[in-house]
């Protein structure tokens, strides 16, 4: 029985290892995905000793993973919707969360993926969809390639952002700013909003994925651009329970978390650590998401 047992281990250790290996083969060809060793690192708001939703900072340990070095794009959205004629809920309900000015904003019906109410090119990131748009995304493309894509947890995405658990406030790192976030350009176009003093991006709304500096990793627009769901539910204790190794977010929730800011938003929300929480079905013209893929 010791040695039936012995074989069986090592058994599903070659299954494992193998899987792995092909896994690691098929995404080492792509330009799309890059693969982030995992680590441990301490987790939340590690520079400002204030208040927050990025307390208590707690140490955190993640696996291997591939993560999109892009938020998924139009272009990519636009094929989804073309080969299954889904609908998202922007379009089957009262459309999508748009500027109208003076800082202001409201749902315009008209205004959905393909009419976000400013001009976008097929390598700009999709905006106006929810968490269960991205879903269903991931669904239809986990069909078509036999993959296992889904979003990232919140942990995943802070220790990628963070260039590996960096202690870096923004994910392009120390220095100045490298990213698409409310800026003198925005500003031009959408009187009210509060924006990066002196800082001028080149884009009012959003811009092609890989406009700016990639982080450490090569992975672009952590910082800005759009924010991106993740697959966590918020509760507002779970920092201090959350388990060390791989944490998931709570079982259930009423909102779900996005990480990152976006280009019409204050600074402050483009940090590594700072949190934002929604429910499933909100849509915005500041929201996507961003793919990633277990390493096994």
């Amino acid at each position: 029985m010791k040695n039936f047992m012995i074989i069986l281990l090592i058994i599903i250790a070659c299954v494992l290892t193998t899987a792995s290996a092909e896994e690691r083969a098929f995404f080492s060809g792509r330009t799309d995905m890059v693969l982030v060793k995992g680590g441990c690192f301490m987790m939340g708001d590690i520079f400002r000793d204030i208040p927050s939703s990025e307390k208590p900072v707690h140490e955190v340990c993640v696996d291997d993973f591939y993560i999109g070095k892009y938020e998924v794009t139009v272009e990519e959205f636009r094929k989804f919707i073309n080969e299954t004629g889904y609908r998202t809920e922007a379009e089957t309900q009262d459309g999508c969360h748009s500027w109208i000015g003076e800082g202001k904003e409201e749902k315009i019906k008209e205004h959905n993926w393909s009419n976000p109410g400013f001009p976008q090119t097929p390598g700009d990131p999709v905006v106006c969809v929810s968490w269960s748009d991205a879903h269903n995304y991931i669904q239809w493309l986990n069909g078509r390639e036999g993959r296992s894509y889904r979003l990232l947890t919140e942990a995943e995405w802070e220790y990628a952002a963070r260039s590996g658990g960096k202690e870096y406030q923004y994910s392009w790192g120390p220095g100045a700013p490298s990213g698409n976030v409310a800026d003198e350009s925005a500003k031009e176009e959408l009187s009210g909003l509060r924006i990066w003093e002196g800082y001028r991006d080149g884009y009012a709304y959003t811009s092609p994925v890989g406009s700016f500096m990639s982080n450490d990793l090569g992975i672009s627009d952590m910082s800005g651009n759009v924010y991106e769901w993740v697959s966590d539910w918020q509760v507002n204790d779970y920092y201090s329970n959350s388990p060390r190794r791989n944490p998931e977010g709570p079982a259930k929730g009423k909102y779900k978390v996005l990480r990152g800011g976006a280009w019409d938003l204050q600074p402050d929300t483009a940090r590594t650590t700072s949190r934002y929480w929604n429910e499933p079905g909100a849509r915005a013209v500041c929201i996507g998401f961003r793919l990633a893929h277990p390493d096994k």
